[in-house]
C-alpha cells in the first residue's frame, strides 16, 4: 500500500460531495452532475496537494460554522482526514481474525464463562479452564 502514501484522504468536503452526488445519480436528468461530483470527490481523496485540500475543507467548515454558531454548535477545524494507512491496519486485523477462526474454536467455560481458544480438528478433548480450573469434555 505504498502507492497510497502521501495522499490527502477522505474529509468532510469529500463526504459531502459524495452524498450530494449519490442523491443526484438517482435521476437521469441530474446524473451527469452527480458523476462530475463523484469524480471531483475521488480527485480530492487521492490528491497529493494536501495544503490546497485542507484549505478547501476549512473554507467549507467556516461556511458551515456560521449558521451552527446560532445554535451553540461548531465543527472543529483540526479534524484529520481519514488516511488509507489505517485501513491497511484494519485489514491485517480482519485477516488475523479469519485465520484464527479457521485454526481455533472459541468456547466458554460452563462454570465461570471464561472464553477459551481451542485448536480445531483434535477430536474430543478434556479442557481445563485456566481461571477456575474446571475440567470438561469438548469436541473440536
Amino acid at each position: 500500500m505504498n502507492f497510497l502514501k502521501g495522499i490527502y484522504g477522505i474529509d468532510l468536503l469529500s463526504l459531502l460531495l459524495l452524498l450530494i452526488a449519490s442523491l443526484l445519480n438517482f435521476s437521469k436528468y441530474t446524473m451527469f452532475i452527480g458523476t462530475a461530483l463523484t469524480l471531483i470527490s475521488i480527485f480530492r481523496i487521492f490528491s497529493k496537494n494536501i495544503y490546497k485540500r485542507q484549505s478547501e475543507n476549512n473554507t467549507l467548515i467556516s461556511f458551515l460554522n456560521k449558521p451552527l454558531s446560532k445554535f451553540g454548535l461548531r465543527i472543529p477545524y483540526n479534524s484529520q482526514p481519514i488516511d488509507f494507512t489505517s485501513f491497511s491496519y484494519a485489514f491485517q486485523i480482519i485477516k488475523k481474525t479469519i485465520t484464527e477462526k479457521k485454526n481455533y474454536k472459541i468456547t466458554k467455560c460452563p462454570n465461570c464463562g471464561q472464553k477459551l481458544r481451542l485448536p480445531r480438528k483434535k477430536g474430543k478433548i478434556v479442557v481445563t479452564c485456566k481461571r477456575c480450573l474446571h475440567k470438561f469434555d469438548f469436541r473440536t
